[in-house]
């Protein structure tokens, strides 16, 4: 549970990428790495989170962290996750998300995150995220539900 390696590339390059869900008892081993990879994803919260937050979530069980390593066990890219319970349905929502080569690992990492929505009893999935995600998603049956529109006050903010 929770790794789906594919091998894909372009053309001749070839690269094995595999999807691989974080125990937090090891967060600690590879927390300096991760955090690099999703610290501008993180950015775009505006101040509604920080790596420190981020790190607490998924040490507590909170949130998941899912993280992509090429051929050489580098972290290319990570997610994280978490189960939102709302009134009538549980869903599995992305919540932060940052990398590289998406279209290398995309299709491995939301079969893997619909397998395991299943298995922890959701109903479907979610994720926020910015407008190019659409053109990534659609193909795998998402749809655009709505627009989050925000407006911060200055003398109130924290960050």
């Amino acid at each position: 549970m929770g790794s789906w390696p594919g091998r894909e590339g372009v053309g001749r390059n070839v690269w094995l990428m595999e999807v691989s869900l974080v125990d937090p008892d090891y967060l600690h081993l590879i927390w300096d790495e991760t955090s690099s990879v999703l610290g501008r994803s993180i950015d775009m919260a505006h101040g509604r989170y920080s790596l420190d937050h981020i790190a607490y979530e998924i040490s507590t069980g909170d949130q998941h962290l899912w993280v992509v390593f090429d051929d050489d066990k580098k972290v290319t890219s990570a997610l994280t996750t978490r189960f939102i319970s709302y009134p009538g349905k549980r869903l599995l929502s992305g919540q932060f998300l940052g990398g590289e080569r998406m279209m290398l690992w995309r299709d491995s990492m939301l079969e893997t995150l619909e397998r395991w929505a299943i298995d922890n009893d959701c109903d479907g999935m979610e994720m926020t995220g910015r407008r190019g995600f659409e053109r990534i998603l659609r193909p795998h049956g998402w749809t655009p539900e709505y627009t989050v529109f925000e407006k911060m006050f200055e003398e109130n903010s924290n960050g």
